[in-house]
C-alpha cells in the first residue's frame, strides 16, 4: 500500500558512490538541510552498521533513506514514496494511475507508484522501502506537460491533469485501461482545459490517442469533436481502443478504431 506518513527522513546523496570508500563523498541533503555527517567519517564500516542497526536503509546506489528518532523503534519508513520517486531516476514525474490519484481524477489507489522518465533505466527498482515503484521510460518528445508540486514541504514533479490523461490513452495499461480514463473524463471533464487536451494529443506521436479520445468524448458526449479533428491527423488503419483487451469487437470507421471494450454514456 502506498505510504501517506509525514516527511521526517534525510536522504544522502552520494554523487559518485565509489568515492565513500575515500573518505570524501559529496552529499547533498535533500530533506533535511540541519542535519549532517561528518565528512571525515562516510567509510563504508560506518555505513554498513548504520544499516545493520537499522537506522538507514539503501534506496538505490549512492542513495540512502536516514531514519531519525522519531521513526520509533521499530524504523518504521517516514518518506513520502513521492520524494523517494525523484531520487530513484532523473528526470522523473509521477504519472500515469498514481498522478490520476493525486490530482483527485479517481480514487482507485495503484499498490504500484509509476514513475515517468525520458530515458531508458537498466536497473529497475522494484520495490523501496517497502513500496512497488514502477519506472516508464518513454521518449523524449513524450516527456512534458509536468509540473512542480508540494508534500510535507518537498518538491516532486508530476505530470498535469491532461497530460496524465493523454498518457492514459497513449499506454492505458498504466491507468487501469480506457474505461478507467472514460470514468475519469465523465467525472472531472469540467476541470480540465480542452485545448491543452488537443494540443497534447497531437504533442504526443501516436494517432490513437487522438483515435481513442474522439471516440470517448462523442460516446460520452463531452466537448469539441470537431476542433479535435482538425487539429489531429489520424493515421489510416485500426486501432484497438484497448490495447490491453483481446481484438474483438466492431470496428468505428469514424475514428478509426476496434471497438473492443464498452463504454457508457
Amino acid at each position: 500500500m502506498v505510504f501517506q506518513y509525514p516527511l521526517l527522513v534525510l536522504i544522502i546523496s552520494i554523487d559518485d558512490p565509489d568515492r565513500i570508500f575515500e573518505g570524501t563523498p559529496d552529499c547533498r541533503y535533500s530533506v533535511c538541510e540541519t542535519c549532517s555527517l561528518r565528512e571525515s567519517d562516510p567509510t563504508r564500516q560506518f555505513l554498513e552498521r548504520l544499516q545493520t542497526k537499522g537506522w538507514i536503509r539503501r534506496i538505490k546506489r549512492g542513495r540512502f533513506a536516514v531514519f531519525p528518532l522519531s521513526s520509533g523503534e521499530n524504523r518504521t519508513p517516514q518518506l513520502h514514496e513521492f520524494i523517494v520517486a525523484m531520487e530513484l531516476v532523473s528526470p522523473a514525474a509521477i504519472a500515469y494511475w498514481l498522478a490520476l490519484n493525486h490530482h483527485g481524477m479517481t480514487e482507485q489507489l495503484p499498490r504500484t507508484v509509476f514513475v515517468a522518465t525520458d530515458h531508458p533505466v537498466r536497473r529497475p527498482p522494484g520495490d523501496v522501502l517497502g513500496v512497488s515503484y514502477k519506472v516508464i521510460s518513454i521518449r523524449p518528445e513524450k516527456f512534458f506537460g509536468i509540473v512542480k508540486d508540494w508534500i510535507d514541504e518537498m518538491p516532486f514533479m508530476v505530470t498535469d491533469r491532461e497530460k496524465t490523461i493523454v498518457d492514459g490513452l497513449d499506454l492505458p495499461q498504466y491507468v487501469g485501461g480506457v474505461a478507467e480514463v472514460a470514468k475519469v473524463l465523465s467525472i472531472g471533464w469540467t476541470q480540465l482545459n480542452e485545448s491543452k487536451l488537443r494540443k497534447y494529443a497531437a504533442k504526443i506521436g501516436n494517432s490513437a490517442v487522438a483515435k481513442r479520445r474522439g471516440f470517448l468524448m462523442e460516446t460520452l458526449g463531452f466537448g469539441n469533436v470537431e476542433a479535435l479533428r482538425r487539429a489531429v491527423t489520424l493515421a489510416p488503419g485500426f486501432s484497438p481502443l484497448d490495447p490491453t483487451l483481446t481484438r474483438q469487437g466492431k470496428y468505428n470507421r469514424r475514428w478509426g478504431l476496434l471497438v473492443n471494450t464498452e463504454i457508457k454514456a
